[in-house]
């Protein structure tokens, strides 16, 4: 093979430019790669090689850059030393002149007189209008300067905005709109049911220094919080814009309903002794701290670690390149981003292979008559009329938009017109497609139908590529179907050898598909061969169109039966239905199912966020006000229905889907004597479950679950075939678009969805359920007439069903930015907040520097806003960022396996419970499962220990497991699914496997190495903090009172004698800190996923500012975040303190070299050992006695005996071994309930919790 890395070298020089080459390792080390990048100065573009040898990548890497340099005319090809291969793209085949109009290239030259399809401040590197800031003056920039560095915010993110809080935004804003003469008002809109409802303010000012219009858009428990955030969002937008300046003035906290009392800690003098030699070795000075009580706060914080939290100005505008590109060119594969070393495509020209290609597919052709039968088939799809104008317009133009309607055929065709096209022109090999799907099911099945068609296997010209799972196919001429997150993270080796990429489904509007049509728009604007095609759903494509500068739009008929659509009041009159008296008296919960009547209001819920507002009203996807009305199914037109319908419709609750409704439409049905399969659209997997409890005792349904958590395996059920038994579909709107269930005639929807919904300025993520959007309501009517006519029965009323929006909120203007921050760093695209001005509908300035501020907090980012090696393996980590950083620090601790568990399911956000119909809270068997840890991520290990075992043994014994515990078995697959891929993702990294061994916990007595599993939990849950108060009552930031969520197991059963149901229990927890895994917005916020931690691992991992305040007494205290209060000596909170900037340092260097880990110098294991120590439960009660907790008196199930290995297991979780098992026995004693968590020490050898020393665990590593 010519050496082309000399050749290349020889060109640099004569052009008198320096390359840059730059190779890492990749992959795990028993199949480790070499991956090269090379750059030059002057080129938007990076040459990437891989091979197993450093030196064979270079040359890959530099023969990547030499085809690139022919492509743009720098290089003559002819001049190509020889034995190089022909270049892709017709240039080494067959030449297509200008004038030819045959569509089998991407690499037709363009026109003389093609106009550029974008508008000019499109390109690149332009920032989008959104955000074009207006220029401060010198003194002006002083000023502000001034300002920042005499201000302090009580706000945990006040000061990343100048100090504009919700408490003084809204006054700024009045004060500015006045003297701008701005006239303008808050929009409101409301989302949920009524008893759960929640609002959106929205309003759009006018900026004359901009030139153009900003918009504030979020969300609050009533008008009143949501038009404070509304306007805090505006005018942090105004101060990033340098339109108004940061605020001077003192800052008021928020109004809270309550004070935090200072809750005591004490740490001992030998402890406190451990610590300070620690940082002695260090190097490290803690706060000095005097004698006498602050009469201003002081902060606690090193200076190492408080500079970190600096505030500063975004960067809008840094160099911007663009995902490299190229077409398919030889020794390349696409789908695997790696070169071809060996084998015959190692050194066959894309000529020879297009010629293969045409030569199999007519032998195929001629041959296969299930080929000849599928061709025909195919071409009586209505989009196969259109085959030739579709190819046209792919042709001529970088980017085309089609829009088919449902049936057409244009999620199955396009790909294999494309191919086929280049194919029969004899170039075949020039030809790679990739298809975007948004979700995993519809990638998976639509491959596999295809495959179908074209009477071969799969893994030949199509496959497919999700997360979990990846049928790949051949190098050249082949068609890849994936979700736009595999996509994403596949950008970073760049999109090689790829000539079309469709997005199919764009209407959706998710975050990732808004992020990757702007990868796009700038790629087709640099490569302009690139074809990028965009398929959508009969919607309004106006918007899509204006973005890529007026792309051509094709319009496809689609071709579906007659659907027959039943609207609430008719299905009722249909059935002659009235809801019984048992289920107008259901009230289900949070925990699955629905009832007909009306809610009750639980007694204990009366805890709003932020305050009530009362009167119920209408509402729409976008939740726009509509009418003061609390149930519109009283809206009935009284001419076309019977009083006894009008009666019926009163007493059903339409918040509530009915399931006596929904089972009365089955057996409808069924007496209608037709086949075919029901599909129930449902908002979430409870109530799926719910439904799936309700129809269970029918025998002659097969009732299946669709939810897009669910393993691969479980979602193929949908699509079999169960002979007389009639099949019933329970799925969320991951059925709605792109999959075709072959046998569905009838559809059951309920009209709702679960939207996620995200303020910046507090960190509340909420769920809510909403209506759905006219546009969802109708792809999910066609799913019932995609193969014959069929039946759908719509259960909102006509006159809900008319007031209901056009479409739902992007999810890109309500979800954290942080994960696209990362991966707009890892991709090198430039500024952040440059990057998504140009999105097509770029989010609000605010949220975008809260992203990029937390990314600096965490190190992710360096001073120059480029990323550091922590950054790059958070960003290669599917999770959020702050998940991501536990699962670094659990490594060294050796606690990556119960960590990464954790990190798993807080992703997944599935419910690893079942509830029973009408059952609101655990099972006291459920509950015991966390044992004595007060904690729903202890439970969850537990659990997902004991079900792995099982697993381990038969499919039969994790069923009946299941069944036992009452667990979700999807969940805990998906959960094992999700686990593998982070750890293999760490592997990669190059961590050491010895430190993600399985962990074995005592959750009935002390363990230290539990203990510090709750302290690195902290790291990944906050700024989720709460503090117990009394019952279900907790308070969340700056004193926000919430509660806890029913399902979690610190809300105990209706038993009286329950310490979690007593009124006069007192303090129900050893301590009263929880952090939480995420909140909900129902009547209440309340907070999931809780687990109880104590004070100092708050200090070390769960707390931004820490402050040494003075009391109305007198007295002072030690005060985290502006609302926990601490009675503490502030020298050990500053000695404490002082700590968290070696914990960082250290973070760094295993980042940059994570085989270290097991080598560590003495002063890290010294640090190591010191956390270790202050993370014991115990560690800050030196003499105090805490209240002590009484023993919950339930009697759980009795322990059952595990067949295959004589364990029992115990209502905790624990286990032990029978007989002369010969291990360790751990819960042996078969404990129920809590145990005493009061004062004094739990370990007998010492005040640290035993020996410290490093032990060894395994594996050549060891765990300090």
């Amino acid at each position: 093979m010519t050496d082309m890395k000399s050749f290349f070298m020889i060109w640099c020089q004569k052009n008198m430019v320096e390359p840059s080459f730059e190779v890492r390792p990749t992959g795990p080390k028993h199949r480790q790669r070499f991956l090269c990048e090379v750059r030059l100065s002057g080129y938007n573009y990076t040459g990437v090689g891989n091979s197993t040898n450093k030196k064979d990548s270079e040359k890959n890497a530099a023969r990547d850059f030499v085809h690139y340099l022919v492509r743009i005319g720098k290089i003559p090809e002819e001049s190509l030393p020889a034995g190089c291969g022909t270049m892709p793209g017709g240039q080494g085949g067959q030449q297509l002149d200008s004038g030819s109009s045959q569509p089998g290239s991407s690499r037709a030259p363009r026109m003389p007189n093609q106009v550029n399809p974008f508008m000019k401040g499109f390109l690149p590197q332009d920032l989008g209008q959104a955000y074009r800031p207006y220029i401060p003056t010198k003194e002006e920039i002083k000023q502000e300067k001034d300002n920042m560095e005499s201000a302090e915010s009580l706000d945990v993110n006040a000061s990343n905005h100048g100090n504009w809080t919700i408490e003084n935004a809204r006054s700024k804003l009045n004060q500015w709109m006045q003297a701008n003469k701005i006239k303008s008002d808050f929009r409101f809109t409301s989302i949920g049911p009524d008893h759960a409802k929640s609002f959106i303010a929205e309003m759009t000012v006018y900026v004359k220094e901009l030139n153009r219009n900003i918009t504030g858009r979020m969300s609050g428990s009533n008008k009143q919080s949501a038009s404070k955030s509304c306007a805090l969002s505006i005018v942090r937008q105004l101060y990033h814009f340098g339109v108004i300046e940061a605020f001077t003035g003192s800052i008021k906290s928020a109004k809270s309903s309550e004070q935090v009392a200072a809750y005591p800690v004490r740490i001992s003098n030998q402890l406190a002794q451990r610590v300070h030699e620690c940082l002695r070795e260090l190097g490290i000075e803690p706060i000095k701290v005097s004698a006498n009580a602050p009469i201003e706060s002081i902060s606690l914080l090193h200076p190492l670690d408080d500079a970190l939290r600096k505030p500063q100005r975004l960067n809008l505008q840094q160099p911007t390149a663009v995902i490299s590109w190229s077409p398919p060119v030889p020794n390349w594969n696409p789908w695997l981003a790696c070169n071809i070393d060996e084998g015959y495509l190692a050194n066959t020209s894309l000529d020879q292979l297009s010629d293969d290609l045409l030569h199999e597919y007519r032998g195929r052709i001629a041959g296969d008559k299930s080929l000849q039968m599928s061709l025909e088939a195919r071409g009586k799809l209505p989009i196969a009329a259109m085959r030739d104008e579709i190819m046209r317009s792919i042709y001529d133009n970088p980017v085309v938009l089609i829009r088919g309607s449902t049936g057409c055929g244009k999620t199955t065709q396009i790909a294999q017109f494309i191919l086929e096209d280049y194919i029969n022109s004899g170039q075949g090999a020039y030809c790679n497609v990739c298809v975007t799907q948004p979700r995993r099911i519809s990638a998976v099945s639509v491959s596999e139908r295809i495959a179908n068609e074209r009477c071969e296997n799969l893994g030949v010209a199509v496959g497919y590529a999700v997360r979990f799972d990846a049928v790949l196919p051949r190098a050249y001429g082949s068609i890849l179907f994936c979700t736009i997150g595999v996509l994403l993270r596949r950008l970073e080796s760049g999109l090689r050898g790829v000539s079309h990429v469709i997005v199919d489904e764009i209407h959706e509007r998710d975050v990732n598909s808004d992020f990757l049509l702007v990868v796009l728009r700038d790629m087709v604007h640099t490569y302009p061969d690139l074809r990028v095609i965009l398929m959508s759903a009969t919607i309004d494509t106006t918007m899509f169109s204006r973005y890529f500068g007026d792309c051509p739009v094709l319009q496809v008929e689609g071709r579906t039966f007659r659907v027959q659509q039943f609207f609430l009041e008719d299905c009722i009159e249909l059935l002659n239905f009235m809801p019984t008296p048992s289920e107008l008296a259901k009230s289900y919960g949070d925990g699955g199912g629905g009832g007909a009547g009306r809610r009750k209001r639980p007694k204990d819920s009366e805890v709003d966020d932020e305050g009530g507002e009362g009167g119920a009203l209408a509402i729409g996807a976008n939740g726009k006000v509509l009418e003061e009305c609390s149930n519109m199914n009283q809206l009935i037109d009284e001419r076309r229905y019977s009083p006894r319908t009008k009666l019926a419709m009163s007493m059903l609750d339409e918040e509530e889907p009915s399931f006596e409704l929904i089972d009365s439409l089955i057996d409808y049905i069924d007496r209608q004597g037709r086949p075919g399969a029901v599909l129930v659209f449902l908002p979430g997997w409870n109530l799926i479950f719910g439904l799936m409890k309700h129809l269970q005792p029918r025998r002659n349904l097969v009732v299946l679950p669709l939810h897009s958590q669910l393993p691969r395996d479980d979602q193929r059920k949908v699509f079999a075939h169960y002979g007389q038994q009639r099949k019933v579909i329970l799925a969320t709107n991951i059925a709605e678009t792109s999959i075709t269930i072959d046998d569905v005639v009838y559809v059951i929807d309920t009209c709702k969805a679960r939207m996620k919904m995200f303020t910046s300025h507090n960190n509340m993520t909420s769920y809510a359920t909403v209506w759905a959007a006219k546009t969802n309501l109708e792809q999910r009517k066609g799913r019932a007439g995609r193969v014959s006519p069929g039946m759908c029965f719509t259960l909102c009323s006509r006159a809900r069903f008319e007031r209901l929006e056009e479409n739902l909120t992007p999810e890109m203007f309500r979800t954290p930015l942080h994960e696209l921050a990362l991966s707009i760093k890892l991709l090198r695209l430039g500024a952040i907040g440059q990057f998504l001005s140009k999105a097509i509908e770029p989010p609000p300035l605010d949220t975008v520097i809260e992203a990029e501020m937390l990314l600096k907090e965490m190190k992710c980012l360096d001073e120059k806003e480029q990323l550091t090696p922590f950054g790059r393996i958070l960003a290669r980590l599917p999770i959020e960022p702050r998940l991501g950083k536990m699962m670094v620090l659990s490594t060294l601790f050796g606690l990556c396996d119960p960590i990464t568990t954790m990190a798993a399911y807080s992703s997944t956000f599935s419910e690893i419970f079942q509830l029973e119909v009408g059952q609101r809270r655990l099972a006291s068997y459920q509950r015991a499962l966390a044992g004595n840890m007060y904690s729903d991520y202890v439970a969850m290990i537990v659990a997902f220990d004991m079900w792995s075992r099982k697993r381990n043994i038969s499919e039969e014994a994790e069923i009946r497991f299941c069944e036992w515990k009452g667990l979700q078995l999807p969940t805990l697959r998906t959960i094992a699914e999700a686990k593998r891929q982070l750890l293999d993702n760490l592997i990669q990294a190059g961590f050491p496997e010895g430190s993600m061994q399985v962990q074995r916990f005592d959750t009935q007595s002390p363990d230290e190495e539990l203990a510090m599993t709750m302290a690195l939990l902290c790291v990944g849950l906050y700024p989720n903090v709460c503090l117990h108060r009394e019952k279900r009552r907790v308070l969340t930031t700056e004193s926000k009172a919430a509660i806890i969520h029913k399902t979690s197991v610190n809300c105990g059963g209706n038993n009286s004698n329950n310490i979690m149901a007593s009124s006069s229990a007192g303090t129900c927890f050893p301590y009263p800190f929880f952090v939480f895994g995420e909140k909900i917005r129902t009547r209440a916020v309340s907070c999931k996923q809780m687990s109880m931690v104590t004070p100092i691992q708050l200090l070390l991992f769960g707390c931004k500012r820490v402050d040494w305040i003075s009391n109305n007494n007198g007295s002072s205290m030690v005060q985290l975040d502006g609302w926990l209060n601490l009675d503490m000596d502030p020298c050990d909170a500053a000695m404490i303190l002082a700590l968290r900037p070696a914990i960082q340092e250290l973070l760094v260097r295993i980042s940059e070299h994570p085989d270290s880990i097991g080598s560590l110098d003495s002063k890290f294991i010294s640090l190591l050992r010191a956390i270790r120590a202050l993370c014991l439960f115990e560690a800050g009660d030196f003499e105090i006695q805490r209240p002590k907790v009484p023993h919950e008196v339930e009697q759980h199930k009795q322990p059952r005996l595990d067949e295959d290995s004589g364990r029992g297991y115990d209502a905790g979780g624990n286990y032990g071994m029978g007989g002369g098992g010969g291990g360790p026995s751990r819960g042996a004693g078969m404990s129920y309930g809590g145990g005493n968590r009061g004062g004094g020490r739990y370990f007998n050898s010492g005040p640290y919790g035993g020996d410290m020393n490093s032990q060894s665990t395994g594996g050549g590593y060891r765990r300090w």
